[in-house]
C-alpha cells in the first residue's frame, strides 16, 4: 500500500501539465454549403453527433476524434442515399495553444460525381404475380432513367408498387429484398426490387363489431366494396374515412381476417367504438364593433338510430338574439345525399338595419366524388325590417343552389388546398310582398405552404357578389351585401364599408368585391403569428363599380393552436380612415379568418 501511494505521488509531480480538463469544441461545417448538397445538408446536421453534442464538453481529443470518425460514416451514408457514391470525407482537428480556447473541428468534404439510375427492375415470386403487376413500370412510378439515384426515390417507388398491387387484388403484397448495384466505372446504379405479391384476394363476408345504439345499416351503407369483388386497399381506406366522417365513432378499425381465408376469399371485419350520442358545447366571439357574443348548443348524433343529427342552438350578443333547430339525415335516398331541415328565429339590431325574422327550410347536399359537392333547397321566411326606407314586412320564398370545390386539408386551420364556392338564391315575394330578385355570390380561398413542415402559410381570399332583378331599396336590408368586420375587411366596423344614408348609417348595397392576403407563421408548437391585408367595397349598382376606390385595412394577429382549432386574436387598422372610423378594431374567435 505505501508503494502504491508513492507511485501516485510521483505521477502527480511529474505529469501536472499532461492532464487537461474536459475540453470544449466548435464545428466548422461550411464545406457542406460549398459542396452543393441540396437537401442533404439538414439531414447531415440532424445526424451528426459532433453537431448534436457540441454544446457539451468532452473528456479528451482522442474521444473527439472517435466521435468524428463515427460522423464520417454517417455522412457517407447520407451522401450515398443522395446519389453520391464516391465522396471524400475527413475531419481536421485544430488544438489551440490556449487551453481555455475551444478545439476547432473542421469538416473537409468533396461531394464527388453524381451517380445516375441506369435500370430499375421488378422481380416477382411467380409468373402469375408478374401478370398481376402488368402496367406497373418505372415510368408509371415517377422514375426516369438517367436521373440522380436517390435512395428515397427508390423506396418511394417500392411503396407505390406494394400499394398498387393492393388495389389490384393483392392486399398482402410485400417487399422481400432490395438489390442495389453500384458501378463506379460508369457511375451508375442498377436497382432490383424483389417482391412477393401473395395470393389473389377477393372481399368476403362482412362482420361488424362494437355497435350498441347505431344501426348496422348505417355502417353497411358506407362500405365502398362489394362481397366477391377483387380486394382494393383504396376502397378500404375510403370506407374508413367515410365512417370516421360520420362523427358517430371514436375509433374505426377495418381488417382482413387472413387466417379465415377460404381460397381467394377473405372475410372482412369492421370494429367500431361508438361516440357518446349526446353532447353540449358553445363558443365565444368578440370584436370591438360587434361586442361580445356567446352561443351554446345541444346535439344528438344518432337521434333515430340511423345517424340522424339533431342540433338545438342559441345565440346571444349585443346585437343578435337567436335560436335554431336543425335536423340532418345522411344517406337520404342515396348514400351520397344528405337532407338538412331547420327552423330559426332572429332579433337583429345593427347600425344598417333592425330585423325580426323567423323561417325555415330544407336542403339536399350531394357529394359528387372527390372535392366536388353541390346543394339545392327551398326556404320560407317572414321578416319585419326597419331601415332608412322605414318599416317593411316581407314574406319570401327562396331557392338556394350552391356548387363547391374543396381541396383544403382542415376546416378550421387549412394549410394547403383551396375552396371555391358558387351560390345563387332566387327570391320571390309572397302574401303582398313584391320583392323578386336573385343573389349571386362567389367565394374563393387558397392556401399555399411555403415549407415542407407547413409552418409558413400564404393564404388568399376573394369574394364577388351581385343582386339582380330589383333596385337596392326594394331589396330587404338583411339580403343586401355588407362589408367590414372580422369576416371581410378588417380594420373597419361591422357592416360599415359601403354606401351610407343621410344620417351616415350604412345601408348595404347590390354588389360587392372583397379580398384578403395573409401570411401565417407557426413560430412555436402552440403559437402562431399572422400579418394580413384586406380590401373591398360595397356598391349601390348591380355590378361592382371598379372605378370606385377600395377601402383597405391591415393588421397583425396571434394564433393559439388548440386541439379543436386555432384561437384567433387579430388587431387591424383602417388604411383609408374616414371621419367616424375607429383607430383600430380587435377580433377574437375560433378558427382562421378563412
Amino acid at each position: 500500500m505505501p508503494v502504491f501511494c508513492f507511485v501516485l505521488l510521483i505521477l502527480a509531480l511529474i505529469l501536472p501539465g499532461q492532464v487537461r480538463a474536459e475540453i470544449r469544441y466548435e464545428t466548422d461545417f461550411s464545406a457542406m454549403d460549398e459542396a452543393g448538397l441540396e437537401g442533404a445538408v439538414d439531414i447531415i446536421r440532424d445526424l451528426s453527433q459532433l453537431e448534436i453534442r457540441k454544446e457539451q464538453t468532452i473528456e479528451s481529443v482522442s474521444l473527439l476524434r472517435r466521435r468524428a470518425t463515427g460522423d464520417v460514416q454517417r455522412i457517407r451514408d447520407v451522401l450515398r442515399s443522395e446519389g453520391y457514391y464516391d465522396s471524400r470525407i475527413r475531419f481536421e482537428i485544430e488544438e489551440p495553444e490556449d487551453d481555455a480556447a475551444p478545439v476547432r473541428v473542421i469538416l473537409e468534404l468533396e461531394r464527388g460525381p453524381v451517380y445516375r439510375l441506369e435500370s430499375f427492375v421488378l422481380s416477382f415470386a411467380t409468373q402469375e404475380q408478374e401478370r398481376a403487376a402488368d402496367g406497373i413500370s418505372y415510368e408509371s412510378l415517377g422514375l426516369t432513367l438517367g436521373e440522380r439515384a436517390r435512395a428515397d426515390m427508390i423506396v418511394s417507388a417500392e411503396r407505390q408498387v406494394v400499394n398498387r398491387l393492393g388495389r389490384k387484388g393483392y392486399p398482402f403484397a410485400r417487399s422481400v429484398d432490395r438489390d442495389i448495384v453500384v458501378d463506379h466505372e460508369t457511375r451508375s446504379v442498377a436497382a432490383t426490387l424483389e417482391l412477393d405479391a401473395g395470393q389473389p384476394t377477393v372481399f368476403g363476408a362482412l362482420e361488424i363489431d362494437g355497435l350498441s345504439e347505431v344501426d348496422a345499416a348505417v355502417v353497411r351503407r358506407e362500405i365502398r366494396w362489394k362481397e366477391g369483388e377483387p380486394y382494393d386497399v383504396q376502397k378500404v381506406t375510403e370506407t374508413r374515412q367515410a365512417l370516421s366522417s360520420l362523427d358517430l365513432f371514436t375509433s374505426v378499425n377495418i381488417r382482413a381476417d387472413e387466417q379465415q381465408r377460404q381460397g381467394e376469399t377473405v372475410p372482412m371485419t369492421v370494429a367500431l367504438t361508438e361516440s357518446p350520442a349526446r353532447s353540449i358545447g358553445g363558443g365565444v366571439k368578440y370584436s370591438t364593433s360587434e361586442g361580445l357574443g356567446v352561443n351554446a348548443f345541444w346535439r344528438h348524433r344518432n337521434f333515430f338510430g340511423h345517424g340522424e343529427e339533431l342540433r338545438v342552438e342559441g345565440q346571444v350578443s349585443e346585437q343578435v338574439y337567436g335560436a335554431d333547430i336543425k335536423l340532418g339525415k345522411p344517406a337520404f335516398l342515396d348514400n351520397d345525399n344528405r337532407l338538412d331541415l331547420g327552423v330559426y328565429a332572429r332579433d337583429e339590431r345593427f347600425d344598417a338595419y333592425d330585423a325580426q325574422r323567423f323561417g325555415g327550410g330544407g336542403t339536399i347536399t350531394r357529394q359528387f366524388g372527390g372535392p366536388y359537392s353541390g346543394s339545392a333547397g327551398v326556404t320560407l321566411e317572414q321578416s319585419r325590417i326597419t331601415d332608412e326606407t322605414g318599416i317593411n314586412n316581407f314574406t319570401l320564398v327562396g331557392f338556394p343552389v350552391t356548387g363547391q370545390y374543396d381541396t383544403t386539408n382542415d376546416f378550421l386551420n387549412p394549410t394547403s388546398g383551396g375552396r371555391l364556392r358558387l351560390a345563387a338564391t332566387p327570391y320571390a315575394g309572397l302574401i303582398g310582398s313584391t320583392a323578386n330578385f336573385a343573389v349571386l355570390r362567389a367565394d374563393d380561398t387558397v392556401h399555399y405552404a411555403l415549407d415542407s413542415d407547413k409552418k409558413y402559410i400564404l393564404a388568399g381570399r376573394v369574394t364577388v357578389g351581385s343582386i339582380l332583378g330589383a333596385t337596392r331599396t326594394d331589396i330587404p336590408a338583411d339580403k343586401r351585401f355588407h362589408a367590414g368586420g372580422g369576416d371581410t375587411v378588417r380594420g373597419y366596423g361591422f357592416q360599415s364599408v359601403g354606401p351610407r344614408d343621410a344620417e351616415n348609417n350604412p345601408t348595404g348595397g347590390s354588389s360587392m368585391i372583397a379580398g384578403s392576403v395573409e401570411f401565417r407563421a407557426r413560430v412555436w408548437e402552440d403559437i402562431g403569428l399572422v400579418t394580413f391585408l384586406d380590401g373591398g367595397n360595397v356598391y349601390r349598382s348591380e355590378l361592382p363599380d371598379l372605378g370606385e376606390k377600395l377601402l383597405f385595412g391591415a393588421g397583425v394577429g396571434l394564433r393559439y393552436y388548440t386541439p379543436i382549432g386555432p384561437l384567433r386574436f387579430d388587431i387591424a387598422v383602417p388604411l383609408d380612415k374616414r371621419e367616424d372610423d375607429s383607430a383600430f378594431q380587435i377580433y377574437i374567435s375560433l378558427g382562421q379568418a378563412f
